[in-house]
């Protein structure tokens, strides 16, 4: 799988070369659905995207949607059920390069969109995944970088830091969408544990995983609009994208933490995906 994701990241600098030469219902309603409630970095703190530069608003016209992950000049990583409208690119775009999601950075508008071909199978929000090719690439800068995802070979503490990061109100209880970008710090959870709890009301399956407090309060979360942003480990110095936002029940519910999608397991897709952007 490592020599997979170097393939892919060499294939994507070359593509990218060419290029230039060009809910709070969180199971029925996934966390960046749209509408007036574009979620919330819930119990975290506001932060500037130089810290956090892999980090997009993918938007519906001027208005975020949902959060998505750089990985190269023209590919962004977000959840399928980010793009539903998947078939008409053009509805969408992404601000790069900016702590305020409304203004500033770069704006760029979507070329293609290839979701999972098995969204929602066999069972509901799973293979949430969905690569995002841009009109024209990205330039690198301080606040603009790609990042790598985690590889099978790293060594993943169990009670690792990890860290998830988007736009939205700061509490539970505030409904508006904050015009700055925050992140929170939470672990990963027992699977069983967590498996049980949302036993009749969601599946977690082998591809995702859940994340919350580590206080087991249930007073950290991501929540409707932070879907398909990047949730991120530090691995021997540097950080590396591991999980994918994608559902939960309630938000900062210690019963029901937040569930990702788990990146590494779709190293192959990936690298199929991304060749089929020419």
């Amino acid at each position: 799988m490592q020599r997979i994701q170097l393939l892919l990241f060499a294939w994507l600098t070359l593509a990218a070369a060419q290029e230039i030469s060009t809910e709070k219902q969180r199971l029925t309603v996934p966390h960046g659905s749209p509408g007036p409630q574009d979620g919330r970095i819930v119990g975290g703190w506001e932060t500037k995207i130089t810290h956090f530069p892999h980090q997009v608003s993918v938007q519906m016209g001027t208005r975020h949607i949902c959060g998505g992950t750089i990985l190269a000049p023209s590919i962004v990583l977000t959840a399928a059920h980010c793009v539903l409208k998947s078939n008409e690119p053009q509805l969408y775009a992404i601000r790069a390069g900016s702590t305020l999601w409304s203004t500033g950075g770069s704006y760029v508008r979507v070329r293609r969109i290839i979701p999972h071909e098995q969204f929602n199978l066999p069972t509901h929000m799973n293979n949430d995944i969905a690569v995002v090719q841009l009109q024209q690439p990205l330039n690198y800068s301080l606040d603009i970088q790609p990042i790598q995802f985690v590889a099978p070979t790293d060594n993943l503490a169990a009670q690792a830091q990890l860290f998830v990061s988007g736009w939205g109100s700061t509490a539970v209880e505030q409904m508006s969408t904050a015009s700055r970008l925050h992140y929170t710090v939470i672990v990963q959870l027992d699977r069983q544990i967590c498996t049980r709890n949302y036993f009749g009301a969601g599946t977690v399956t082998s591809t995702m995983f859940c994340a919350g407090s580590k206080s087991g309060l249930g007073d950290r979360d991501s929540c409707m609009g932070d879907s398909g942003g990047p949730l991120i480990v530090r691995i021997a110095g540097r950080f590396k994208l591991l999980g994918i936002v994608s559902w939960g029940l309630g938000c900062a519910n210690a019963q029901y933490p937040g569930v990702y999608t788990f990146v590494p397991a779709y190293g192959d897709w990936l690298l199929q995906t991304v060749k089929t952007l020419t």
